[in-house]
């Protein structure tokens, strides 16, 4: 599969301070690939690298067949761009802010194609409204839209769902799969599993500045372990957990401030321990989850003598 973006050895740094480490990755052309990890984990220092507005320290980065840095504005016009801050115009039409975008960008038949990408994110309804009476879930569309107006190949965003409800995120996944599956190269990057699991067909996990490992999101949850969290008192959660370490399929059993949460290789086998443990003692309630991102790291950690 041809890739639309290689880094190689990459380093990038801040005076003596490392903030990038030894990156090598691969970015398909075609899928959402999803830059993963908790605040500070550079994952938008490696989005500005891509972007251009950060140049590597060391190391090599290919975008589009052209090794970076580059002062060609021709590979600039195959990317867009969407940042964490929406950077709309308040005062202005959401047709406005698109009128203003497809100006820099030189484009012909301007109506015709913002009205095209209104259409597309749903958002004619929308067009003559002033931005700044919109939710956050819509602005958050709006900037998307101005992203990819001049139709890049390479779209990349920061943050996708930053500061929006429950409603507008999925509403915002459903738009970027929709972009996807016309085609479209997207880079994401996330500190929400989650939200890496509805969007990304693979994705890099970082953690201070180095990548940790990179796979598809289900296998992370597969590897981490489905969860089941217990309550109950301290002395039932200890006498579980000597009860559960060695058993087939068990990945781990940690102590909670609520009880504790036992980790599954095959989420079949809930009922399997449930029955074990309140066969033992008494709990106060059970739930079945996923794990979150912090539990992510702690398997890859575990797992990995050369992760950090």
């Amino acid at each position: 599969m041809e890739i639309t973006v290689a880094f190689n050895k990459v380093d990038y740094k801040i005076g003596t301070t490392t903030i990038l480490n030894n990156i090598s990755l691969d970015i398909k052309a075609g899928e959402i690939t999803g830059f993963l990890g908790l605040n500070g984990a550079g994952k938008s220092t490696l989005l500005s690298l891509i972007n251009g507005l950060r140049n590597q320290t060391s190391g090599k980065i290919t975008l589009l067949g052209t090794e970076l840095p580059s002062d060609d504005g021709r590979l600039r016009s195959k990317i867009g761009v969407v940042f964490q801050e929406t950077a709309l115009y308040e005062e202005l039409t959401t047709f406005e802010n698109l009128e203003f975008a497809a100006a820099l960008y030189n484009l012909e038949n301007t109506k015709e194609r913002i009205t095209e990408v209104l259409e597309l994110l749903k958002l004619m309804d929308r067009k003559n409204q002033i931005v700044k009476t919109l939710s956050g879930g819509l602005k958050r569309r709006v900037a998307i839209a101005r992203g990819f107006l001049h139709d890049p190949q390479l779209l990349i965003i920061d943050e996708p769902t930053l500061g929006v409800d429950v409603e507008a995120r999925h509403a915002i996944w459903s738009h970027l799969r929709l972009l996807k599956s016309q085609g479209r190269t997207i880079i994401v990057a996330t500190n929400y599993l989650d939200e890496a699991q509805a969007l990304c067909d693979m994705v890099a996990v970082l953690h201070k500045g180095r990548l940790l490992t990179t796979a598809s999101p289900d296998y992370l949850v597969s590897r981490a372990g489905y969860c089941l969290d217990v309550e109950c008192d301290a002395e039932a959660g200890e006498k579980f957990i000597d009860i559960l370490s060695g058993k087939k399929g068990v990945l781990r059993a940690d102590t909670t401030p609520s009880g504790l949460s036992i980790f599954l290789k095959d989420r079949t086998l809930k009922k399997q321990m449930l029955d074990i443990i309140v066969g033992t003692g008494k709990i106060n309630g059970f739930r079945f989850r996923s794990p979150d991102l912090a539990e992510v790291f702690k398997s890859l950690q575990e797992k990995n003598d050369h992760v950090p």
